[in-house]
């Protein structure tokens, strides 16, 4: 199924914000589970979890509903689903890759990068000035996003 309209590319960005901030919380539960609270990599995926919020709160803001059945809203959750891991964030625990902090880290920024093309690719079909606005400002936070991991996956391989 192909995204047609706007509202359909809001609700799949929803989705998608929706999965970060679940990721980033678990994640968080990993550290603290671990003892680190105090950790640079804590503090940087709690501050991460919280402008995913605020991506959500954005997206939500411009959500006006879609025209659309039970059928194509289950189609949407599952394109959103595929998009950051094949079988979502429960796709990505029976995979393994958030048992730990390198493998969380890692599935973090291919998440951050996929976000980052699906939204620069929703905002060219952007009808709207707000929503493209809105999608390309949030494809710059994750690509700062992807860059942190990405350090922090280095310092933490050390």
């Amino acid at each position: 199924m192909r995204v047609t309209s706007e509202q359909e590319a809001m609700y799949i960005a929803c989705a998608m914000e929706s999965a970060a901030v679940q990721l980033y919380g678990r994640a968080m539960q990993v550290l603290e589970g671990m003892g680190r609270t105090q950790d640079a990599v804590y503090r940087s995926v709690a501050a991460m979890r919280l402008e995913e919020m605020s991506h959500l709160q954005r997206f939500r803001s411009l959500y006006t509903g879609l025209d659309a059945g039970v059928e194509q809203q289950l189609m949407l959750d599952a394109i959103a689903d595929g998009i950051l891991f094949e079988g979502g964030l429960m796709g990505a625990a029976r995979a393994g890759l958030l048992k730990d902090v390198e493998s969380m880290l890692a599935y973090a920024a291919q998440c951050e990068a996929a976000s980052v093309r699906k939204y620069r690719e929703f905002a060219a079909n952007a009808a709207g000035d707000a929503a493209r606005d809105a999608l390309l400002a949030i494809a710059d936070e994750e690509e700062r996003h992807l860059k942190e991991l990405t350090e922090q996956a280095q310092g933490s391989a050390s």
